[in-house]
């Protein structure tokens, strides 16, 4: 079982773990960075936390009835599988979203991030599904992020979700690698 709440302050660290994870030196954030994204007054972070009373999640279970409440509360449980060795660790979370709002009308999503043992189990999606009603239920009429232009993984999930290119931005990570543009109406 995996609920979805808000980011509360204890969470950091083990967000911060996850990121790093996630993604190679130059693409993953420093501390400061991510700190600074997850706490600014515009922007709002989504944490998909196991249920304290499971091992580890269960089967796959389609769906998404309702999202965290903008208020720190906690809405919506749903099943997430993932391998056994999620019940041998002592990692609560899951994975995140962190998204900004721009003033312009459009959500940023500054970060998705899915612990490996959880991919592929539909995560990433509930996760997404609430930014995107979050920023749907803000006024907002847009989605926009960056994603490395050699993370076909994480290409093939947003082109699944109705993303599209806009445009390619040149040495965009460590000044090095390149970083596709993608947007979304919602």
């Amino acid at each position: 079982m995996v609920l979805l709440r808000d980011y509360r302050q204890g969470d950091f660290e083990e967000l911060f773990r996850i990121d790093t994870d996630c993604f190679q030196p130059g693409i993953a954030y420093s501390r400061g960075e991510l700190q600074s994204y997850v706490q600014r007054k515009e922007s709002f972070c989504i944490i998909a936390e196991r249920a304290a009373a499971e091992s580890h999640p269960s089967k796959p279970e389609a769906g998404l009835s309702g999202t965290p409440g903008g208020d720190g509360s906690q809405v919506e449980a749903t099943k997430v599988a993932a391998d056994s060795s999620a019940g041998k660790r002592k990692e609560r979370i899951a994975g995140f979203v962190v998204v900004e709002l721009h003033r312009e009308g459009y959500g940023h999503v500054i970060t998705l991030d899915v612990r490996r043992n959880f991919r592929r189990h539909q995560l990433g999606t509930l996760l997404m599904q609430a930014a995107e009603e979050r920023i749907r239920k803000l006024g907002g009429f847009m989605m926009v992020l960056e994603t490395a232009t050699d993370n076909l993984a994480a290409l093939a999930f947003y082109e699944r979700h109705h993303y599209r290119i806009l445009k390619r931005l040149p040495r965009y990570y460590s000044h090095k690698l390149d970083a596709l543009f993608l947007t979304k109406r919602l």
